[in-house]
């Protein structure tokens, strides 16, 4: 009987594979891993207005330095464009809303 037993217990083992490769038991009292935290999107902060370095106005053409980049009117900076050109400062439009760069103190020497 004792060898009934040993043989069945044999081919058991084999057939699930125990003998040939032990694999831990979970822990049954073990709580769940806690789900990751949601990373919410971050709301998209507002691009700073463009900085305007420099203007010259000569009769006949305008020109106006943005952000190092010389503009006549008419023509683009990003998603910005150059509608007015005026000595102490320039007017782009974004998408229909207008906005007027001035030029500050240090940049009128």
């Amino acid at each position: 009987m004792k060898h009934i037993l040993t043989t069945s217990l044999a081919c058991a083992l084999a057939l699930t594979g125990a003998g040939a490769r032990a694999t831990p038991l979970r822990d049954p009292f073990a709580r769940p891993a806690a789900p990751a935290p949601r990373v919410e999107a971050e709301p998209e902060t507002p691009q700073a207005l463009p900085q305007l370095r420099a203007v010259m106005v000569t009769p006949g053409r305008a020109l106006a330095n943005i952000n190092g980049q010389i503009l006549a009117v008419g023509e683009w900076f990003g998603d910005y464009q150059l509608i007015k050109v005026e000595e102490r400062g320039v007017t782009l439009d974004k998408r229909g809303v207008k906005s007027v760069l001035l030029l500050n103190e240090a940049s009128r020497k």
